[in-house]
């Protein structure tokens, strides 16, 4: 799989790799360094998404460090520089953008830095005996998230399960092996078996 390649602007979102293929069965390879994950992969900086919490520290400027909550639309509003789009980006590139918007008539040399406090929950639908939305951990995969669901339920198929993805092209669903790693905001549905 490659990725469409865009020039960066200030204000410009990340690319987004392009949808995986689907193998002879009509199963979605595992993903990781290719397919659609690829815009998530941790190796390659964690991608912010709406209703991430986000510690940002702007060194010596107190009333601009605190958690900031991205909204639904993936904007980021702070003090002095308002609201602007950060949905796809990686931390270090909402420090640069910070940094170059901060530079822009307000600070001399600002120092900011950018961790997520709180990653979106990953949801867990179908088969499994404790359904609900769980505390995402990186480089989790659906057998994790299975598990902290307490299990299979006695109606389970332990095949591929269907995993939805909102990325910034979209939703998609996709048929996956249970070896596929999971990101924040996905939705594993385990379906029931018909035998």
């Amino acid at each position: 799989m490659e990725t469409g390649s865009l020039k960066m602007g200030p204000d410009a979102v990340a690319p987004v790799a392009k949808a995986p293929s689907v193998n002879r069965r009509g199963v979605v390879p595992p993903f990781g360094t290719t397919g659609e994950a690829a815009a998530y992969e941790f190796s390659r900086g964690y991608r912010v998404g709406a209703g991430d919490r986000l510690t940002i520290r702007v060194m010596g400027q107190p009333e601009l460090t605190g958690i900031f909550v991205v909204d639904p639309s993936g904007n980021l509003s702070m003090p002095l520089i308002g609201s602007f789009r950060i949905a796809g980006l990686t931390p270090q590139e909402v420090e640069a953008l910070i940094t170059r918007k901060l530079k822009n008539g307000y600070l001399r040399n600002p120092s900011v830095s950018v961790q997520p406090a709180a990653l979106r929950p990953f949801y867990i639908l179908g088969e499994v005996r404790q359904a609900g939305n769980y505390p995402y951990q990186p480089g989790m995969t659906v057998q994790n998230a299975i598990a902290i669901a307490r299990g299979y339920s006695d109606r389970a198929d332990h095949g591929d399960v269907l995993l939805t993805r909102r990325t910034a092209k979209g939703t998609n669903t996709y048929k996956v092996p249970v070896t596929t790693q999971i990101y924040p905001g996905d939705i594993i549905y385990v379906r029931e078996r018909w035998f």
